[in-house]
């Protein structure tokens, strides 16, 4: 005669898993990706009355938006009610939280003991080799050795063998679902590399005339007004007024004052957008000195992300100087005042019988090196006007670091240095038909996440191959007889 077996209550959940398991729902996945799509949606609509980088920074690079109604409507209303929506930012933490706490909570670690152990000091070794990897020069050279975008396959080739601890790693730990271990890491690297290149990433571009030598590149979405001392032998002395400064100084009437300056600028008016014009006869010019009191500034509306001539927003502004309280002048400046392309025209202001130069020019970046441009070649298809390459000579100079070579930047085979990617963008077109042309424009991106893609791609390339192949292999064992 058996004993009845006695049964034992299911023990309650723990605290922590209490806690997780909403986080791990998949009707919070399903809700995310109803939201994402709906982001997008509105994103895109909001870009015929925004320029795309605003789009990007108020709609995807924002913990929350305020989305206007009446951006479903063929034209926009001076006043419209705004809805706000989950922004770009809480959208993807939550995503990636979710991801963390389903993984926590349904997938189990099935090895024990020495195989657990080995396991892990597999996944560790192939973390490590895989960081060494993409942070290292390694990647860089074989793009560029291949020719640019052409090396992305060797890139992924060579890059496996660096992630074959990693999968061994995974099989130890998970056995059968360390296919699905990889893709659930490659989509939360995806959503962590966004976070960085959104926290990170800088895009400008560097003008260079023929044989000369630039240490800055630009951000044409940014303008600053700058006061130049040119009294010292060795440098200029430059204070720069970023255009958050100059927007916050032209709304609330205060002046922009500091130490290190010897006057304090009043913003009188300040335009997003503009063009200059010459003034009409009998106007009264703006201004009292400079550029101003011959020409005047002309508000535009905004470019928006539809713009078919891919222009760009081109701020003025009207200041006044003062010192000491006293108004020393008026001055109309822009990055339209230039006397040449990418060469914007500074105006002599006389401080205190010492001379400065003012001007408004996009934002500058400086940098510990020099590029020179020895040549500049502009390949057309025969009997056209259509580009065939674009190719600069250019010519690298570091003394701190010892570095001095030359190298040829082509279209899609960019330049990779110092954390920086340098790419054939455009080109300074001649003054006259027929003439050669005067310089390169190089768009410089400065992106540290850049090679979290190529992981993230790596990683789920490698767990649906791994995951298939297994599951493929049990099929087959399973029909043999």
């Amino acid at each position: 005669m058996t004993s009845p077996t006695r049964s034992t209550p299911d023990r309650p959940p723990s605290v922590l898993r209490r806690i997780i398991a909403p986080l791990a729902s998949l009707k919070l996945t399903v809700l995310l990706i109803a939201l994402s799509i709906i982001l997008v949606f509105t994103g895109t609509l909001a870009q015929r009355h925004q320029g795309i980088w605003d789009v990007l920074h108020t709609y995807f690079r924002a913990p929350i938006v305020f989305i206007p109604l009446d951006i479903f409507l063929s034209e926009r209303s001076e006043r419209s009610f705004a809805v706000p929506f989950p922004g770009g930012y809480t959208i993807g933490l939550l995503m990636l939280l979710n991801l963390i706490a389903a993984h926590a909570l349904r997938f189990r670690v099935k090895a024990r003991g020495r195989r657990l152990l080995t396991g892990a000091i597999l996944v560790a070794v192939g973390v490590l080799s895989i960081f060494w990897f993409h942070t290292g020069p390694l990647p860089a050279r074989i793009l560029s050795d291949a020719g640019g975008y052409a090396g992305v396959l060797p890139l992924m080739l060579v890059g496996a063998l660096f992630y074959a601890p990693l999968v061994a790693g995974c099989a130890l730990t998970f056995a059968r679902r360390a296919g699905i271990v990889l893709i659930h890491a490659s989509l939360m690297l995806l959503l962590a590399g966004e976070g960085v290149t959104a926290a990170t990433a800088l895009e400008t571009q560097m003008p260079i005339y023929v044989g000369a030598t630039s240490n800055w590149s630009q951000d044409i979405r940014e303008v600053e007004l700058v006061l130049i001392d040119p009294s010292s032998p060795e440098s200029d002395l430059t204070i720069a007024i970023s255009q958050p400064a100059l927007q916050r100084a032209a709304s609330s009437g205060e002046l922009i004052a500091n130490p290190a300056m010897p006057v304090a600028i009043l913003v009188d008016r300040y335009f997003p957008n503009s063009d200059i014009r010459p003034l009409s006869p009998g106007e009264q010019p703006s201004a009292t000195a400079g550029f101003g009191v011959n020409v005047a500034a002309v508000g535009l509306p905004r470019v928006t992300g539809v713009d078919r001539n891919r222009s760009i927003n081109v701020p003025a502004a009207i200041v006044t100087l003062l010192r000491e309280g006293l108004p020393i002048g008026t001055y109309l400046v822009s990055p339209h005042l230039q006397l040449a392309n990418f060469v914007p025209a500074e105006q002599e202001v006389r401080i205190a019988d010492r001379p400065y130069r003012l001007a408004m020019r996009f934002r500058r970046f400086h940098k510990p090196y020099s590029m020179r441009l020895d040549a500049f070649h502009h390949d057309l298809y025969p009997a056209t006007n259509i580009p065939k390459n674009f190719s600069s000579d250019i010519h690298i100079s570091d003394p701190a670091r010892s570095i001095d070579h030359e190298v040829k930047i082509k279209m899609n085979n960019p330049l990779r240095f110092e954390g920086e990617t340098f790419f054939q963008s455009g080109y300074i077109p001649a003054n006259h038909p027929g003439e050669p042309d005067l310089g390169t424009v190089l768009s410089v991106v400065k992106n540290p996440g850049w090679t979290i893609p190529y992981i993230a791609c790596a990683a789920g390339l490698i767990g649906l191959v791994y995951q298939f192949g297994a599951s493929l292999i049990r099929f087959l064992r399973r029909s043999t007889p």
